[in-house]
């Protein structure tokens, strides 16, 4: 039961980090790269450049830094995880995601004034 609870609560925390990702994002010049994600369509990429831009480049270095995670994990891989969460346009139930991508997101979230 422990672990039941324990993996839901994991899930509910990172479907948190996901949805508030994609509204940071959309809310920073990034609604249409976001909007592809949530859609069927293919995703945008988004560049490390526009990951800075929207959370600080001083932010994301020392996210980076304390957490051990390349920028280039969130630019690689967030696109993929919100598409894969949000089959019917919105972000549901997260699939599996790397903690690193967690991680990072969570220590974004804590340095800047996004919220989940």
């Amino acid at each position: 039961m422990a672990d039941s609870a324990k993996s839901s609560g994991m899930a509910d925390e990172l479907q948190a980090l996901l949805h508030g990702a994609s509204k940071f994002l959309s809310d920073h010049e990034l609604k249409n790269v976001v909007e592809s994600w949530l859609g069927s369509g293919p995703n945008e990429p988004v560049s490390t450049r526009q990951i800075e831009n929207a959370f600080g480049k001083d932010n994301v270095a020392a996210a980076s830094k304390e957490t051990g995670v390349g920028v280039d994990t969130l630019t690689a891989e967030l696109p993929d995880a919100i598409d894969k969460a949000s089959p019917s346009g919105k972000i549901e139930a997260p699939t599996s995601v790397g903690s690193e991508l967690k991680d990072l997101l969570d220590n974004l979230f804590s340095r800047t004034s996004g919220t989940r």
